[in-house]
């Protein structure tokens, strides 16, 4: 992970790659957290990866999660038809068969991306990945 800070592209994957290192020095959750809080924060990476106990699959209580780590290139060209989507979702939500009340008041559009992961690491295999979630 030091050898990773090396490559990071801006101070949020700066910040996410530091508390790995924290977090596998010490133990301390509370240092995967603020990871995941950086990693939440970085918008529209080229790379994108992440690591840790994120998915409660199997676990009725959602209290015990895998160990997975991933690393992915954005599909540009996927991500674009999915972005007009999102511009156009504004116009496309009222037409939805369900009444206004059932909406949130303000949508808040979400930063889609479409991923090619190149490794991904799990002693599970999810059918697909949402992040974040």
């Amino acid at each position: 992970m030091k050898e990773a800070l090396k490559y990071v592209a801006n101070y949020n994957q700066k910040v996410m790659v530091e508390k790995y290192i924290q977090h596998y020095q010490s133990g301390d959750i509370n240092a995967h957290k603020d990871s995941q809080r950086a990693w939440v924060k970085d918008y529209g990476p080229v790379v994108e990866t992440n690591q840790g106990w994120v998915e409660t699959y199997i676990d009725p209580e959602n209290s015990r999660a895998y160990f997975e780590g991933l690393v992915a290139i954005v599909d540009k060209q996927k991500s674009e038809k999915f972005k007009a989507l999102v511009v156009n979702s504004e116009k496309i939500i009222p037409q939805l068969p369900w009444p206004n009340h059932m909406e949130k008041d303000k949508f808040l559009a979400p930063d889609f991306t479409t991923l090619e992961v190149i490794t991904f690491a799990s002693n599970g295999c999810p059918l697909g990945i949402n992040i974040p979630n």
